[in-house]
């Protein structure tokens, strides 16, 4: 049903009410509005709807299509054999029921879901078997660089994104991957059997993220943080039984190097050696929180401990040096060896130990030398010496997650659209997870 007034068309489709916004004279706008008491001339009237799958829309695809600004999508349990694309900014994706709304990609659709568009969140579902990511946000998708400056960059980004209560596992690479995107929140959320990183956020600067209450556990990697740099925050989440625990970096393989400025704070880190998770061509083994080539990274108050090659490591990567990190009032016990800095004594930089609670490390006494206040008394050149890394293990072999929590309320939750930045954590506040 189409009603008309002067060049102002507002249409009803499935009880929806979308108008577009026109200028008119105050007596237009008058006469409009005395002709059309249940309509609005001139002024933006969108209703938020809730898009129900599959009994209004057959599948998850068809309801992005068909969504608005302020719409939620709300899933049905079931299995959802399909590769969604969004490019509808500001809408909510939501399943009834976190492990049994199933996004499955039978290990031969590319991504589970592929989000391009500004203040997206999906919440409580599970994606597994795509060959590539369970779901991606990217800026770069949008093929906007040139005049609008780097991907990741503050003036060439996606800009709003939000992951909660999600499960991501055996997918072909990431599991859940946010790329030259800013404003973001990854919470409650679980990852497992990637061959690249469960939790990844890459070039971005200032990434503006907080991933929180997570737990990433038999992948290549559980955190990976290629130059994703300023207001970083990756607190009281769970990295374990992965090949390498966690890792903000730098690299020359991707732009916006080099990186700086994460927090990681309050995570329980364990066991990262797993030579049943699947592999990373040419990567770490046996560590736990790792500093490649890293700018003024905070790492503090961890429990770090169980790896057989290092628990907490400063080192460069891609021939950028670290500089200016400093890892405080961890625990980081029974590792092989507890902290490490790697390099020669010109490579301190301001890298600096303090007020951790640990056994080994290498250089000896290494809050002595490397004080975070003082001069540092490094002489000798400590090189890296990797372990050998086992055999490669199928990512398709992992097994499958236990259930994990529902989001509360998930039928009448309110609608959140993520825009702007997220709440940062204050550190005194943190606490570090119980063994889930």
């Amino acid at each position: 049903m189409y009603l008309t007034c002067e060049n102002e068309k507002i249409s009803t489709r499935q009880g929806r009410v979308n108008s577009w916004r026109m200028r008119f004279p105050k007596i237009l706008v008058v006469v409009c509005l005395a002709v059309l008491v249940l309509s609005s001339c001139g002024s933006d009237t969108n209703e938020n709807q809730t898009l129900l799958v599959p009994q209004d829309y057959s599948t998850i695809q068809e309801a992005v299509n068909a969504a608005d600004s302020g719409d939620l999508i709300l899933i049905a349990p079931g299995v959802y054999r399909e590769a969604v694309k969004v490019d509808q900014e500001r809408i909510v994706i939501r399943g009834q029921n976190r492990n049994e709304v199933v996004i499955d990609g039978s290990d031969e659709l590319i991504n589970g879901f592929e989000v391009s568009a500004d203040s997206v969140a999906i919440e409580n579902l599970t994606v597994k078997s795509f060959r590539q990511n369970g779901i991606v946000f990217s800026g770069a998708l949008r093929e906007r660089e040139g005049e609008y400056g780097t991907y990741g960059s503050d003036s060439n980004t996606l800009d709003g994104y939000r992951v909660s209560y999600v499960t991501s596992f055996n997918n072909g690479l990431y599991g859940i991957y946010a790329f030259a995107s800013k404003n973001g929140l990854i919470e409650q959320s679980y990852a497992s059997g990637h061959p690249d990183s469960g939790l990844y956020v890459g070039q971005c600067r200032p990434c503006n993220v907080v991933i929180r209450q997570s737990i990433a556990e038999n992948n290549a990697i559980g955190y990976y943080g290629t130059n994703a740099s300023d207001n970083v925050w990756v607190v009281e989440s769970i990295f374990r039984d992965n090949r390498l625990g966690m890792t903000p970096n730098s690299q020359d393989a991707e732009m916006l190097s080099p990186q700086k400025g994460a927090t990681i704070a309050a995570n329980l880190v364990e066991n990262n050696d797993n030579p049943n998770a699947p592999p990373i061509p040419k990567g770490f083994f046996g560590g736990g929180i790792v500093i490649g080539g890293g700018l003024s990274n905070l790492v503090t108050k961890n429990v770090v401990r169980g790896h057989s090659w290092a628990g907490i490591a400063i080192m460069s990567i891609s021939d950028v040096l670290p500089a200016e990190n400093k890892v405080l009032e961890n625990d980081a016990k029974d590792n092989s060896t507890d902290l490490i800095f790697i390099g020669r004594a010109q490579d301190v930089l301001g890298n600096c130990f303090k007020g951790n609670m640990f056994s080994s490390s290498t250089p000896a006494k290494i809050e002595q030398r490397l004080p975070c206040s003082g001069a540092a008394s490094l002489n000798e050149v400590i090189e890296y010496k990797p372990l050998p890394a086992p055999p490669t293990v199928d990512y398709r072999t992992v097994p499958a997650p236990p259930s994990q929590a529902n989001m509360p309320q998930a039928l009448t939750a309110p609608v959140r659209v993520p825009i702007g930045e997220p709440t940062y954590p204050s550190l005194s506040a943190l606490v570090v997870p119980t063994v889930k």
